[in-house]
C-alpha cells in the first residue's frame, strides 16, 4: 500500500445489499487532478466538486447504487451536508472532501441514511482496506478492479488504481469512476498534461455500448512536496500503465460481454477520420452482435464505417478479421466461413480497416453485445 492513504468500504444502505459506501482518507493533504464527463448532464458530485476549492484534499466518499444525478440544487445541497457530517469525525475541513458517485440517475441520496453510517465508515478506515473500498464503488461489475505498480525515481515510488465501470461505458468518457494514488511528489499544474494523456490513451480508447454517463470521474492524487530531482518520466510511464491496466478491467468486464474486439484503423489521411470511423464501428449494434454470434459478416463492419460521417473510398478499403483478410479493395476476398467462425470464438477478436489513403490510424477496444448485456438493462432500475 501508500503510507498515508486509508481506505474503507461499509454497507450503509444505499443499494439493497452489498458494499456501497467507500472512504479514503489522506493522513497528509495531497493534490488532486480530476477529469470529469463530457454529457452536458451532469451528476450532482461533480458539480459540488467543481465549486468547491479542488486542491489541497484529505478525503474522498464514494458512494455506489445511486448516481445523485438530474437531483437539482438539492443533490448539491445534500453532498455539503454530508460533508459536514463526516469533516469532525475525520477532523478536517469541509472544503477537503471530495465526492463521486454511481448507480441509478433521477435518485436523491439518502443523507440521513449515509450520515447515520459515517462513525462506523471512519471507525473502518485502513491502510489495509483498499478491497473494501474497491467493492463499495462497484455497481453491475462481477469484480473489483484494481492495479499497482511500482517505480524508481530518487527513490522508489508506488502507484495503486481502483475504478468501477461495466455498461454505459463510451469515451468521452464511460459510465466509469477511476481513482488513481501515488507516493510520487509533484505539482498538479506539472502533472496536469501527462494526466490527460493517460486518460485519453486509456480510458477514451474503451467502449461497451456507446453510452455516455453523466457520472464519469477520473482523479489523479498526489503526494506535496518537493518534487523529485529525477524528473517525471519514470512516473508518466507508470501512470499509463496502471490507467491502460484499468481501462482493459472495464471493458472485460462489461455487462454480459463474451468478447472483446480490438478494433484498429489505418490508412486514414487523418487521425480524426480514423478516429470517426474507429468509435463507429465499435458502437454499431450490428458489428456487435454479429461479433457476439462469433458472424464474420464484414458488410456490418464496412456499412459502419461509411456512416462516419467522414469522406471514404470504398473501393481501397481493406479488412482482415482475426488475421484474415476477407475484403480486398472493397470486394470480398474468397474465404472458409465456417473455420472464420471458429477463429472468431475467442475471447479476442482481431479487426483490421485498412483504408489505403493515408499514413495516420486509430484504435479502440469494445465488447459484443449479448442477450446478458439486454437483461441486465432491461430491470436496472426495477
Amino acid at each position: 500500500m501508500i503510507s498515508g492513504i486509508e481506505f474503507a468500504g461499509i454497507a450503509s444502505g444505499v443499494k439493497p445489499s452489498g458494499l456501497d459506501l467507500g472512504l479514503v482518507f489522506f493522513r497528509e493533504k495531497v493534490n488532486v487532478l480530476s477529469l470529469y464527463t463530457r454529457n452536458r448532464v451532469k451528476a450532482a458530485h461533480i458539480l459540488y466538486n467543481k465549486k468547491i476549492e479542488a486542491n489541497p484534499v484529505r478525503a474522498l466518499l464514494v458512494n455506489s447504487g445511486c448516481a445523485n444525478a438530474c437531483t437539482g440544487k438539492e443533490g448539491v445541497h445534500d453532498l455539503g451536508i454530508i460533508a459536514e457530517g463526516i469533516a469532525p469525525l475525520l477532523r478536517i475541513k469541509t472544503k477537503e472532501i471530495l465526492f463521486a458517485s454511481t448507480g441509478v440517475i433521477g435518485r436523491r441520496l439518502p443523507a440521513g441514511l449515509i450520515i447515520r453510517s459515517l462513525p462506523l465508515l471512519v471507525k473502518n478506515v485502513k491502510d489495509s482496506h483498499l478491497d473494501a473500498f474497491s467493492r463499495a464503488i462497484m455497481t453491475t461489475d462481477t469484480h473489483p478492479k484494481v492495479v499497482k505498480e511500482t517505480f524508481r525515481g530518487k527513490r522508489e515510488y508506488t502507484i495503486i488504481g481502483a475504478a468501477k465501470g461495466s455498461g454505459m461505458i463510451n469515451p468521452l468518457f464511460a459510465t466509469m469512476l477511476a481513482f488513481v494514488f501515488t507516493d510520487y511528489p509533484a505539482a498538479a499544474a506539472e502533472l496536469k498534461r501527462p494526466f490527460v494523456h493517460s486518460v485519453k490513451e486509456s480510458f477514451e480508447r474503451i467502449t461497451v455500448d456507446g453510452e455516455c454517463s453523466t457520472n464519469d470521474t477520473v482523479m489523479l492524487f498526489t503526494k506535496r512536496g518537493p518534487e523529485d530531482p529525477q524528473g517525471t518520466a519514470p512516473f508518466k510511464e507508470a501512470l499509463l500503465s496502471v490507467m491502460q491496466s484499468l481501462s482493459m478491467m472495464v471493458v472485460k468486464d462489461g455487462e454480459g460481454a463474451t468478447r472483446v474486439a480490438h478494433i484498429v484503423v489505418k490508412g486514414a489521411k487523418k487521425k480524426e477520420t480514423a478516429e470517426k470511423i474507429a468509435r463507429r464501428i465499435a458502437i454499431s449494434p450490428l458489428t456487435k452482435t454479429a461479433l457476439f454470434g462469433c458472424d464474420p459478416n464484414w458488410g456490418r463492419i464496412i456499412a459502419a464505417a461509411g456512416d462516419a460521417d467522414v469522406p471514404v473510398s470504398p473501393s481501397k478499403i481493406d479488412i482482415i478479421l482475426q488475421g484474415e483478410l476477407i475484403v480486398k479493395s472493397g470486394v470480398e476476398v474468397p474465404f472458409d466461413e465456417q473455420a472464420l467462425k471458429k477463429m472468431m470464438n475467442k475471447k479476442d477478436i482481431s479487426i483490421v480497416v485498412d483504408l489505403n489513403d493515408g499514413k495516420a490510424s486509430f484504435d479502440i477496444y469494445t465488447t459484443d453485445l449479448t442477450y446478458d448485456y439486454v437483461k441486465i438493462n432491461a430491470s436496472y432500475r426495477t
